[in-house]
């Protein structure tokens, strides 16, 4: 990633759309696949702003609010046989918790079950786990806060302007630190 102006330009013509569209009259299987596929695109660019030293220390640490729900049972959740996310994860007994701005895009970008829901008109929520971790947490997400956590990498206020690296003798490699 050269220049990560463009690609906050990008996010935020994303967000743009997100935001236009979260209202229909009544959904169609084919809006639910097009707002699922620009929100799995829009985790995918903010995780690559974060994997490269293009964010600041302060947008990294953003977390949203989250609804996490335990696995129950040794019956693993699989595509085929696997029930509905009811019968293998302690729906009755949600969890306040917070997720952290990359683990909110890997469950969205390695999504393994993904299940919406519609207020009235308005696209509300969904519930979802990674592939990872579908034997272990299911997470209810709310539209408007991903929208409002991704806003936050749009936002040139994210971008690094001062940056130190440091050796990671793990990673071999140059590591950013104190991105402000």
């Amino acid at each position: 990633m050269i220049e990560s102006m463009y690609w906050r330009q990008e996010l935020r013509a994303e967000l743009g759309w997100l935001k236009k569209h979260r209202r229909y009259r009544r959904w169609s299987e084919k809006q639910l696949v097009l707002y699922e596929r620009r929100l799995m695109l829009v985790a995918f660019q903010v995780r690559s702003l974060l994997e490269r030293p293009k964010v600041n220390d302060h947008a990294r640490n953003v977390r949203i609010p989250v609804i996490r729900y335990k696995k129950i049972g040794s019956k693993p959740f699989t595509f085929v046989g696997g029930g509905f996310p009811e019968d293998r994860f302690d729906i009755s007994n949600p969890e306040p918790s917070e997720l952290g701005v990359l683990d909110v895009c890997n469950q969205l970008i390695h999504y393994y079950w993904m299940q919406t829901w519609s207020e009235g008109t308005a696209f509300k929520g969904m519930l979802v786990f990674s592939d990872f971790m579908r034997h272990k947490w299911a997470y209810e997400f709310l539209i408007d806060d991903l929208i409002d956590l991704f806003s936050t990498f749009a936002n040139d206020s994210s971008a690094v302007s001062d940056l130190s690296f440091h050796w990671n003798e793990k990673k071999q490699d140059y590591v950013a630190r104190n991105a402000r």
